[in-house]
């Protein structure tokens, strides 16, 4: 078994970004009605990639506002704009998921569980 230390230099050399990458972490629609703008944040906590997050939320943000615009008592008009922020992917703590993941499956297949 390869040690947490070992493998994980072993994942960073192959790897020339490591912790450099970003991912969409959230999109804000601002959507109006006759009077007012409003923002509405919509997470993405599935962690869809960049373009599959951005259709969605493309193809969806005009019911996202309707629904908001219920919930605030008032009418939707138009949504004005969408804006995106981003985040550092974090690949210490997804090498450390995997490792342990991986950890655990080899001390069962050892141990005939």
């Amino acid at each position: 078994m390869v040690s947490y230390g070992i493998a994980k230099a072993r994942a960073k050399a192959w790897r020339t970004d490591w912790n450099e990458k970003t991912e969409i972490t959230k999109a804000i629609i601002t959507w109006v009605d006759s009077e007012y703008e409003y923002e509405l944040e919509i997470e993405n906590d599935d962690h869809m990639d960049d373009e599959e997050f951005k259709a969605w939320i493309k193809k969806n943000a005009e019911e996202f506002a309707k629904e908001d615009a219920e919930e605030n008592g008032t009418t939707f008009e138009e949504i004005d704009s969408i804006e995106y922020e981003e985040d550092y992917i974090d690949d210490d703590a997804l090498f450390e998921d995997e490792y342990t993941a991986w950890a655990e499956f080899e001390w069962e297949c050892e141990t005939g569980r």
